[in-house]
């Protein structure tokens, strides 16, 4: 018998890839000046500002949705880009292409198989409108930083601990599956079993370690 009566994911990056999408995200913002390289550019500038801005906004024990940090990202990158174009309006774009994030290869096998063994959950750092609705045919609970007014690695550590209190299960009989140090800090903080999805080889910078790592959703079903 399995230890876990909860799986917990993670969904971009773990269970879709946006990669796919910067294209469709960026030509209609840059139109005649788009270029991939121009693209990848001002993407890398974006998420660097995302995750910046984020950090302060944890630090002041403040809150902000996805749609205010991404517009404030768009609007510091246009600027500073000399980008004639509505921040608000690139949201929408951005938004309507996470929707669009193609599955991993692995990822409707894994889904079918732990659903039918147990307890799952995405809980994801974004508005709910970010998210692609293939999880609307999987019998699975959603946690979203909209909902929840927090992050999944903020000091109040809310989004974990919300999973802990909703399946009214032991932290240690959860484990949480996702790509960034947030999934791994934020779910071990609250004593949930972190499994770090390293898809692209990265290499791990941070002192408190995932408990396991693997390079894809198939690896995971070994450790459940």
């Amino acid at each position: 018998m399995s230890r876990y009566r909860v799986v917990s994911l993670d969904m971009f990056q773990t269970l879709v890839n946006i990669e796919g999408r910067r294209e469709h995200v960026w030509r209609p913002i840059l139109n005649h000046d788009y270029s991939e390289e121009r693209a990848l550019e001002l993407g890398s500038l974006l998420l660097r500002s995302y995750y910046e801005t984020a950090a302060e906004v944890r630090e002041k024990g403040s809150f902000w949705t996805s749609k205010e940090i991404y517009s404030h990202g768009f609007r510091q990158v246009f600027r500073e880009h000399g980008v004639d174009f509505d921040d608000r309006q690139a949201v929408d774009i951005l938004f309507a292409q996470h929707r669009l994030s193609a599955l991993y290869e692995d990822t409707e096998r894994f889904m079918e198989k732990v659903c039918q063994e147990f307890q799952v959950c995405i809980v994801s750092d974004t508005d709910t409108l970010m998210l692609p609705e293939f999880y609307l045919n999987y019998p699975v609970t959603l946690f979203t930083s909209e909902k929840y007014k927090s992050y999944k690695n903020d000091s109040r550590n809310l989004m974990f601990h919300e999973v802990i209190t909703h399946y009214g299960a032991a932290p240690e009989q959860i484990i949480h599956i996702g790509d960034t140090p947030s999934d791994v800090l934020g779910a071990a903080r609250a004593g949930i079993t972190s499994c770090w999805i390293n898809r692209t080889g990265a290499c791990w910078e941070h002192t408190v370690k995932p408990d396991y790592t693997v390079a894809s959703l198939d690896e995971c079903y070994a450790l459940l």
